[in-house]
């Protein structure tokens, strides 16, 4: 394709949410692997049209007008990231937010800039992997990677993911939702719900990623301080049974009738739980992909990914995490739809296992979401 020919994917990436970095880190190896002779790739800012966003910091708004203005400033990393992540993905980081254009020009263009033809979704969290981007995307008519509004509303509120899959005939952890008012009017109603479940607990926030706000609770008077901490990422925290076993996801790709679930990973950390620092720091995880698990189990776990990923209506991709405990259960932890998309994250090196490379991955998801469209790649349609 000449330049002009090239479909022009719009990577939105960054955005509003405490994964702001990781997604950064994600928008800059879609950008790096799809191919430049079918693809002109932009790395996306939505910040830039939060400025006069109340639900943001200061901060955050502040940041958005200078990058609606083209400021070029590269951000520097928050102490926890130049703690927690390796030197490599920091240095991914620093790379992406030195080519962050505002999303304001590209997705709603005047003076004659050229829009994108699609959007390849690189947000976590709120913000991003909600629905409230998709809704936009779906007003201005922009055909997009992944799951559409409803879909990423249900499956990134954790309560309401739950409640769905269970009518799915799908288990799923014991545990009850605590809003800000009952931790702050009847903190002894949540310690008898507590207890009735039985310790261990994992208290996490509804609408996170990343394990940012989530506690291991072992003991009663530990209680009190996971929720508070939960809450200060969320208006709602979950308080969930504690599951021990095999820790395995599935990654689920395709349209509609058409789902493929990939190979079973099984997920080893050598930290309490695969938290923050765990994910992103491959010294600390071991990935194992297949799954060391027997081939009926393995069957079971992508069955129930393919059934989580229609329970909620996914679209493109998902990757579901469930536990297998000792006595055979295998309950549903959360579905992410819109998983780590670096080289080395979870689905993408189960698709290179089921010989699928990394930018024929991409290059699949951007075409699905175009032939969804009426646009099939190398049309724009104009």
């Amino acid at each position: 394709m000449t330049g002009k020919d090239r479909i022009r994917v719009g990577v939105l990436a960054g955005g509003a949410s405490a994964e702001r970095q990781i997604s950064l880190a994600t928008g800059i190896q879609i950008l790096a692997n799809l191919p430049t002779d079918k693809y002109e790739v932009v790395l996306l800012d939505p910040l830039a049209l939060m400025a006069n966003n109340p639900h943001i910091t200061e901060e955050q708004r502040a940041h958005a007008r200078e990058l609606a203005a083209h400021s070029g400033r590269v951000e520097a990393l928050p102490e926890r990231d130049r703690r927690e992540l390796p030197a490599a993905l920091q240095r991914q980081i620093e790379e992406a937010s030195a080519k962050l254009v505002p999303a304001t020009t590209a997705m709603v263009p005047s003076g004659g800039d050229r829009p994108i033809d699609v959007a390849f979704i690189a947000l976590h969290g709120p913000w991003g992997e909600d629905g409230k981007l998709q809704g936009m995307l779906d007003l201005l008519g922009i055909p997009y990677v992944g799951s559409g509004v409803l879909a990423s509303a249900l499956a990134m509120d954790k309560a309401m993911a739950k409640g769905a899959l269970t009518v799915a005939g799908i288990e799923v952890p014991a545990g009850f939702v605590v809003k800000t008012a009952d931790s702050e009017r009847d903190p002894a109603d949540i310690a008898r719900r507590a207890q009735e479940i039985g310790y261990p607990l994992v208290v996490k926030p509804i609408q996170q990623g990343s394990s940012f706000g989530v506690s291991m609770v072992a003991r009663p008077d530990q209680l009190q301080a996971a929720v508070a901490l939960a809450l200060r990422y969320d208006d709602r925290a979950l308080v969930e049974e504690r599951l021990v076993g095999t820790e395995l996801t599935v990654g689920v790709i395709g349209q509609d009738d058409a789902l493929v679930a990939l190979p079973v990973i099984e997920v080893v950390t050598k930290r309490e739980f695969f938290d923050y620092k765990a994910k992103y720091d491959p010294e600390l995880t071991d990935e194992v992909c297949p799954a060391r698990v027997s081939d009926d189990v393995a069957r079971r776990a992508q069955d129930l990914a393919v059934r989580a990923h229609r329970a909620l209506g996914c679209r493109d991709l998902s990757r579901t995490d469930m536990i297998l405990t000792a006595d055979g259960r295998m309950p549903v932890l959360e579905v992410n739809t819109i998983p780590g998309m670096t080289a080395n994250s979870l689905l993408p090196k189960a698709a290179r296992v089921s010989g699928l490379p990394f930018d024929q991955l991409l290059e699949r998801l951007v075409g699905w979401a175009l032939e969804r469209s009426g646009r099939p790649v190398g049309d724009r349609g104009r």
